[in-house]
């Protein structure tokens, strides 16, 4: 028995080494480089982003809805708020209102493409007394300017411009060509906009040596185990499956009714699926994301993080308690709608339920619907699902000097903050982009944004200007 305990005790200590030597060699990713300031940026560049807002570039599905005026104004201004940058850059139209924007460089070759997007998404009625500013004003307010677009994805596009003009302004030529594709229905899958212009692109034979587009975040709150700031560039996005379901089963009077209903047995497979979620995965984008931050969180944590493959329950556990942690390990199931009935004292013959995946890089459309037949188990329910399915696979490669090139700024600007590659949750039009390079970034330089599609949208004065000086500097520096 000694003998035993013996060597259990010294087969413990060999894998208490092993965890201790895989913690202590488990080194930051982090980059040391010459610091930076940021760009001293006046208030003018506030009262664009003010004038900005004010132009309802709202988009729908139904692209009838579009208000060509407000589009075509809005184009307007920009030539006038950016007088040197319309006067340098070619300025080519598609479908009349997407713009793309070609800055010659010095060379050709390893041209860089920045996306943003003109449109918003519209203002509900219901919600306009909620708002602390209209949201259509551009009003600053303690601080922040506020308006639909401030955060998604105007204050981006106008900070890019806000960077180019004061860049031009210094004489500065781009060491590469440089092109910035202005899409118009964004927030409507942007089917007239950037699919249009990445066929361009692709008909054209420019293939970008980068793309970045919006995605990620700066964020001081949202990662687990982390005090410090952390940037999380996106280096992939989820992708989007919706699949309606439909059971029909006789129905009849309410004070006799069947043992079996078509509104129960639609919530009860509504029930399976909440409590039965996808298994969380441990991919490329994943491990990639723990490198960048295991080295830099405390101990305890940072063993869990370079052991994963042992402690990997309890990373998924943590990550699990948060409904953004969640999203980022698998794919998520959400029911958005759900109908049956008509009357009090009538037991429904069919019940509806719609129900929106997004998807892990990699996970199908047949991936969703063979797992939701599975979980639910009832023949009886007919599942279909909705055109617009998105399954992409493109991941970029946080080895390629591309992703150094964005850690590099942001390290310069801010030696404190942790650079991490991440999984985007939302869909971009960066995905339609993805046939011309596989390294397709999504990353907006604000902190904490807030108001993303909701009530009291808006930016931080001090982080717009803040966003200016890192597009310029990313300029300033682009080179392969």
């Amino acid at each position: 028995m000694k003998k035993v305990l013996s060597a259990i005790g010294v087969l413990f200590l060999l894998f208490l080494g092993f965890i201790l030597f895989k913690t202590l060699t488990f080194k930051s990713n982090q980059l040391t480089v010459s610091p930076k300031s940021y760009l001293q940026v006046g208030d003018s560049s506030i009262t664009r982003l003010q004038e900005a807002i004010r132009f309802k570039t709202v988009s729908y599905d139904d692209t009838n809805k579009l208000d060509s005026t407000s589009f075509l104004s809005f184009q307007k201004f920009l030539t006038k708020a950016f007088p040197k940058t319309f006067k340098t850059v070619e300025v080519e139209r598609v479908n009349k209102y997407s713009l793309i924007l070609h800055w010659k460089g010095k060379t050709v070759a390893n041209p860089l493409l920045m996306l943003a997007h003109q449109d918003v998404v519209p203002v509900e009625e219901g919600t306009l007394k909620s708002w602390a500013a209209a949201p259509f004003s551009g009003q600053v307010k303690d601080g922040f300017v506020y308006g639909r677009g401030a955060i998604d994805d105007k204050g981006s596009l106008m900070a890019i411009l806000e960077s180019v003009e004061a860049l031009i302004n210094e004489g500065y030529v781009p060491w590469t060509d440089i092109y910035f594709a202005f899409g118009h229905d964004e927030e409507a899958s942007g089917k007239r906009g950037a699919v249009a212009i990445a066929k361009l692109f692709k008909e054209r034979n420019i293939k970008p040596s980068m793309i970045l587009d919006e995605g990620g975040i700066i964020t001081t709150n949202k990662i687990p185990g982390v005090t410090k700031p952390v940037a999380v560039i996106g280096i992939a996005e989820k992708g989007y499956v919706t699949l309606d379901l439909q059971i029909t089963i006789p129905g009849g009077h309410s004070s006799m009714p069947e043992k079996e209903t078509a509104l129960d047995d639609m919530a009860k497979a509504i029930v399976k699926l909440k409590e039965n979620p996808f298994p969380p995965e441990m991919g490329y984008v994943l491990n990639s994301f723990l490198d960048y931050v295991g080295p830099e969180m405390p101990f305890i944590s940072k063993m869990a993080m370079a052991n994963r493959s042992i402690f990997k329950p309890l990373i998924f556990s943590t990550y699990s308690k948060s409904a953004t942690g969640s999203a980022v390990i698998r794919t998520t199931t959400a029911t958005t709608i759900f109908n049956s009935g008509i009357k009090e004292n009538v037991v429904p013959g069919q019940a509806f339920a719609t129900v929106n995946f997004r998807t892990q890089p990699g996970t199908t459309e047949a991936d969703v619907i063979g797992y939701v037949k599975k979980i639910i188990a009832n023949d009886k329910i007919e599942i279909t699902a909705r055109p617009g399915s998105s399954e992409p696979k493109q991941v970029a490669d946080v080895r390629h000097p591309t992703f150094k090139s964005i850690q590099n700024t942001l390290n310069s600007l801010s030696k404190d903050l942790i650079v991490a590659p991440y999984l985007v949750l939302g869909a971009t039009d960066a995905r339609h982009f993805s046939g011309l390079t596989n390294q397709v970034f999504r990353f907006i330089p604000f902190t904490d944004p807030q108001g993303f599609h909701g009530i009291n949208e808006r930016i931080s004065v001090e982080d717009y200007k803040k966003g200016i000086g890192f597009y310029y500097q990313f300029l300033k520096d682009w080179r392969l």
